[in-house]
């Protein structure tokens, strides 16, 4: 399923205008775009509506951000017995204003109970939730070594770690003291436990 922002689908759209391909073209029309159509523009909605796409105008809708709007939309589409297997990886999440970088971050923590990527040019995060023992196995070709994990929302008073070079050991951490960054991946595998949400961030690899 490919859904954008509406102000993703200008993005998506523009870059589209250099590709010589209709078969690479048509890999990137989405199948909604989402939003409360502020930012798209006049020809991009035509444009998409023109190609198929379902046009979400969710403007009556002010307390959540887009990015909220399309991971609803994608719970809401997904069959209950796929959820439990859903991954969405969601582009240009990161980089540009602060407020809208921690606005998606906030999307992690209101959708839990999904498994949602943020992904950059430069690295990805996503929330590990304390209600589970985590298995991380790191695709060593495209991400690391670098990383980092720590709380948010609330302070950790126990995280122990496996598969780092730097491991924690029933760790304390919270902003105003100790959190784990720049650490580096050392195995294959890390694993997490811990009393409190977290995030967990790898660097993402140049392949250009």
């Amino acid at each position: 399923m490919r859904i954008c922002a509406d102000g993703g689908a200008n993005r998506i759209f523009d870059e589209m205008s250099q590709m010589t391909n209709d078969l690479d073209r048509n890999r990137y029309i989405p199948e909604i775009v989402e939003g409360d159509m502020d930012s798209i523009r006049p020809e991009v909605k035509r444009f998409y509506s023109s190609q198929g796409s379902k046009i979400s105008d969710k403007s009556h809708n002010q307390e959540t951000t887009d990015l909220h709007k399309c991971i609803s939309s994608i719970r809401h589409r997904t069959p209950d017995h796929e959820k439990a297997n859903l991954c969405v990886l969601v582009t240009g999440a990161l980089g540009g204003r602060f407020d809208h970088e921690a606005a998606n971050i906030n999307v992690l923590y209101v959708f839990s109970d999904m498994r949602i990527v943020l992904l950059s040019d430069d690295c990805l995060i996503q929330l590990l939730p304390k209600t589970h023992h985590h298995e991380i196995y790191i695709e060593s070709s495209v991400e690391g070594p670098h990383c980092g994990i720590f709380p948010i929302g609330a302070p950790s008073t126990s995280t122990t770690t496996t598969g780092l070079k730097w491991n924690l050991s029933d760790a304390e951490m919270r902003f105003g003291s100790m959190i784990s960054t720049s650490n580096i991946v050392d195995s294959d595998k890390v694993t997490v436990q811990s009393d409190a949400d977290l995030l967990w961030t790898i660097s993402l690899r140049n392949l250009t």
